[in-house]
This record gives structure tokens, C-alpha cells and sequence, in this order.
């Protein structure tokens, strides 16, 4: 079985054993809908959840899973990653991208390296990548107007370079 990471607990919320994840998903109303089979990665093992609720709140989602009812169950869960296996996803198009795909991409303006892909923020507008490049953090949307070429066999991602974008 191959598992793809979909977020990582950060914290919990409140008492009923909710946890606070930062998802690493574009789907996540597929990923987190009730009744969908996860797993916390836990101490190099697997543990098997089933979602009971998700809500959005900000940038974070909130998840609580039917395994888990009080916060001391899932205290010791804060820095987990949540994984899904494979054969659960479905097959994206060809310009679709999972976050952990272009996170750690090395990013080009044409033929110059600019930086490294570090996290993509979703955003109402869209989403953004953070491209960390001389020591600081650039945000630049992942829209084609401003990307050029992803290219995942050679680790690139090639952006349409912008009066002030970097």
C-alpha cells in the first residue's frame, strides 16, 4: 500500500478531540468528507481513523475522527502527519499538481535559479507559492499568467517573470 501525505496536525481544538491540520490537499471536501478511511503516522506506525466531521476555519482545518472522543486522546498526535492511501485518489489532469509535488521544486525565471519552491498557501483569491530566494520568502500566485512550465522529471518549476514579482 502506498500512502500520500494529505496535512499535518498542528494543534488540537477544543475538548471533543478535534484537530486543528494544515492540508497539504487541493480536494480537501473529498479527502476529509465523512466516513473517509485515513491514517495518522504516529511513532513509525499507521493509525488507522475514519473522519467523522471537518470544518474549515481560516487557513487550518478542523477534522475530529469516530476513533477519538476528548482531547487527551489526541494530544500526542500534534506534528503527525495525516496520509491517505493511493488507490483512494483520483487520477489528475495533466496540468493538476498535488502540493507535495511542487513543494522542494527548484524555480527558474527562463534559464536563471531563482529559488526553491518552500509551501503553497491557499488563498480565496488562489493559491500561492512561496518561493524562498536570497534568504527571503516571495509569494507568487500559481496561475498560468505567472507560471511558464512545471516540470516535475527535471525538479523545475519555470515562472513568467514580472515587472516586481521577485
Amino acid at each position: 500500500m502506498e500512502l500520500i501525505t494529505i496535512g499535518k496536525i498542528i494543534n488540537t481544538h477544543g475538548l471533543n478531540g478535534t484537530l486543528k491540520v494544515k492540508s497539504f490537499t487541493d480536494f480537501k471536501e473529498q479527502r476529509y468528507s465523512e466516513g473517509t478511511p485515513l491514517y495518522i503516522v504516529f511513532e513509525r506506525d499507521y493509525i488507522p481513523v475514519t473522519v467523522k466531521s471537518h470544518k474549515e476555519s481560516k487557513t487550518i482545518d478542523l477534522v475530529t475522527f469516530n476513533e477519538f472522543e476528548h482531547i487527551n486522546q489526541v494530544e500526542k498526535f500534534k506534528g503527525c502527519d495525516i496520509v491517505i492511501d493511493k488507490e483512494l485518489i483520483h487520477k489528475l489532469d495533466e496540468d493538476e499538481f498535488y502540493y507535495k509535488q511542487i513543494i522542494g521544486l527548484d524555480v527558474y525565471d527562463d534559464k536563471e535559479l531563482i529559488g526553491k519552491c518552500i509551501d503553497i498557501r491557499d488563498y480565496p483569491q488562489g493559491e500561492v507559492i512561496v518561493v524562498k530566494t536570497n534568504g527571503k520568502d516571495k509569494l507568487i500566485p500559481f496561475r498560468k499568467e505567472f507560471i511558464k512550465e512545471v516540470n516535475l522529471e527535471d525538479n523545475k518549476l519555470v515562472i513568467i517573470m514580472w515587472e516586481g514579482l521577485i
